[in-house]
């Protein structure tokens, strides 16, 4: 009983340090996940929509870097937000370009640089075949960079929606509770499966179509879709505990 006892009190403790690197490694591999998709998406319209992918990637990536230009022209009150999306833009591409050596071998076979044997078979059978959509996908990786920092500079936005949202049902649940009205587990489940849902669609719209859209047409509907599903979670909450 007693090494029962201890093997469950390791597995336990083992869960809660082990947690934090669960959610890290998710988040990764979501991360990197959509960023494929991005690229997915950005190939399909060349192959499919773009008459010029080159030219289309780039006109895509410039409507994304006049936004955050433009924030940065709008005053010092906007600098803490713009940091976001262009430590996002940095990291992004490091990733998938600079931390691959796709970045310097592209750079390298366009400037024509003298490299040893190896290097020249990798530039001239891979590099030199994919030039254009090598460099269509480092455009729509920036801009996945990009409009990832924008969702993630309104993190507090929708932290703050949470909060009142759950505030102001919480009431209402009590309301209720001392007024014996209806129990509804239904329609709290709702209020949480309305919130993963819009959220995830919205967000994977956003982040993965090769379509200039401002984040402002995503954030606002999805900030009141949000707190309104909040409310709803936490108005039907069970009454008795």
């Amino acid at each position: 009983m007693a090494s029962r006892r201890s093997g469950l009190f390791d597995s336990n403790v083992a869960v809660a340090f082990l947690w934090p690197l669960k959610w890290l490694f998710g988040t990764v591999l979501l991360y990197v996940l959509l960023a494929l998709i991005a690229l997915t998406m950005a190939f399909l319209f060349a192959k499919y929509h773009w008459n010029d992918p080159v030219a289309a990637s780039e006109a895509l990536f410039r409507s994304e870097t006049a936004r955050v230009t433009e924030l940065l022209q709008s005053g010092a009150h906007a600098d803490g937000f713009v940091m976001l999306p262009l430590a996002a833009q940095r990291w992004t591409y490091w990733l998938f370009f600079q931390a691959t050596t796709l970045h310097d071998a592209t750079y390298a076979y366009l400037s024509g640089q003298h490299v040893n044997e190896v290097d020249q078979m990798y530039l001239t059978q891979f590099v030199a075949r994919n030039t254009r959509e090598i460099y269509m996908a480092m455009n729509i990786v920036q801009v996945y960079g990009i409009r990832l920092g924008f969702l993630m500079a309104s993190l507090p936005l929708f932290l703050l929606l949470y909060v009142l949202g759950a505030v102001d049902g919480l009431a209402e649940r009590y309301i209720r509770r001392a007024c014996s009205g209806r129990e509804s587990a239904d329609m709290h489940k709702f209020g949480q499966l309305a919130k993963l849902m819009f959220a995830a669609s919205a967000i994977t719209v956003y982040l993965c179509l090769p379509v200039a859209m401002s984040p402002f047409w995503v954030v606002v509907p999805l900030a009141l879709i949000y707190a309104v599903a909040t409310r709803l979670q936490w108005q039907f909450y069970k009454k008795y505990f």
